[in-house]
């Protein structure tokens, strides 16, 4: 850190995880920088989940503390087990597990994963796997491919399971945050999807 320090010619430097950055964003939002997709009022002083798929899968928590600053805790939450909902997302989850062993979230929900999850699902459903490239597949769902845009709405289900299990953990009740790079650029797809219904679908509460 000194060496950085004097290269840069500064005095104090801090170095933090590129997420908690993230999630201490956030807290910066003014009116208008975000786009609500479940409604509802966040409980003043309870954690927040801020979670994203890019690269990988994003998971952090914010908490409010007393003197009014911001605590983020980073963690692995990408590296959880993959949740399932129902047969068809137990069919995907079991063909994904037969070529890379341990699913883990982050396994499905980054752009890796959802190469990763176009393919399963060509292979289910007996089709060629001819996209071959994350952009590929968005592009391919935006121009209304059938098969692209079933990708894409379970991707979004996927995820919409994985925040919900995080706001159930941690009495989320600040609110959840969808960051990262790939969400925004489907975010009409995303504000249509089952994401809201998979988020809340969680049995008898």
């Amino acid at each position: 850190r000194q060496t950085f320090c004097a290269a840069l010619q500064i005095d104090q430097l801090l170095l933090i995880n590129d997420f908690t950055a993230m999630a201490l964003g956030m807290t910066r939002l003014q009116e208008g920088e975000h786009r609500t997709v479940c409604e509802g009022s966040a409980e003043p002083g309870r954690p927040a989940v801020v979670i994203g798929p890019g690269t990988g899968l994003g998971v952090g928590t914010l908490l409010g503390m007393e003197d009014g600053c911001w605590l983020a805790l980073p963690g692995e939450g990408g590296h959880v087990d993959l949740p399932v909902g129902n047969a068809r997302e137990a069919q995907i989850r079991q063909h994904i597990s037969n070529e890379t062993g341990h699913v883990s979230a982050e396994t499905v929900l980054s752009g890796g994963g959802l190469l990763r999850l176009y393919q399963a699902i060509c292979a289910l459903d007996g089709q060629p796997a001819v996209l071959q490239s994350p952009a590929a597949i968005t592009d391919a769902a935006l121009a209304g491919d059938p098969l692209a845009l079933a990708v894409i709405e379970q991707f979004c289900c996927f995820l919409g399971r994985v925040a919900g299990n995080n706001v159930l953990t941690l009495g989320a009740r600040g609110g959840v945050y969808i960051v990262g790079g790939i969400i925004p650029r489907f975010a009409e797809l995303f504000l249509r999807s089952g994401f809201a219904d998979s988020f809340a679908e969680k049995g008898c509460m």
